[in-house]
């Protein structure tokens, strides 16, 4: 994610942990993706955004703005990517389908000529 650095006044402390925090969710999101773990990926990107409704909340002091401003860009980059791997996780299933359902009909038609 971002480092202390970028953002000058920020306690790096507090910045490691939101950048575990977040690293930790990005894996899971990934996992879920990877395994076709469709409701368990529904459950941590709903996780996720409310850990992100409190990050950036109003009452977070005004020295992580910088931080969360680059965190923001971060996540939205980040999710574009996930979006794209959903989708092409969308279009391999879609193919298997159709394959299942040729094998399908195939069968079907096999066993009714004999």
């Amino acid at each position: 994610m971002l480092s202390p650095e970028n953002a000058s006044d920020a306690d790096p402390v507090w910045i490691e942990l939101q950048n575990n925090i977040l690293n930790t969710y990005s894996e899971k999101i990934e996992s879920c993706i990877e395994h076709s773990a469709w409701k368990m990926l529904a459950v941590v990107m709903e996780a996720r955004h409310a850990y992100l409704l409190r990050l950036f909340s109003p009452t977070v002091s005004e020295q992580y703005r910088a931080f969360l401003k680059q965190l923001a860009e971060s996540i939205l980059r980040q999710d574009v990517h996930i979006q794209a791997r959903v989708e092409q996780q969308r279009s391999v299933i879609a193919q298997q389908q159709l394959s299942l359902d040729r094998g399908r009909r195939a069968v079907k038609s096999y066993a009714s000529n004999n």
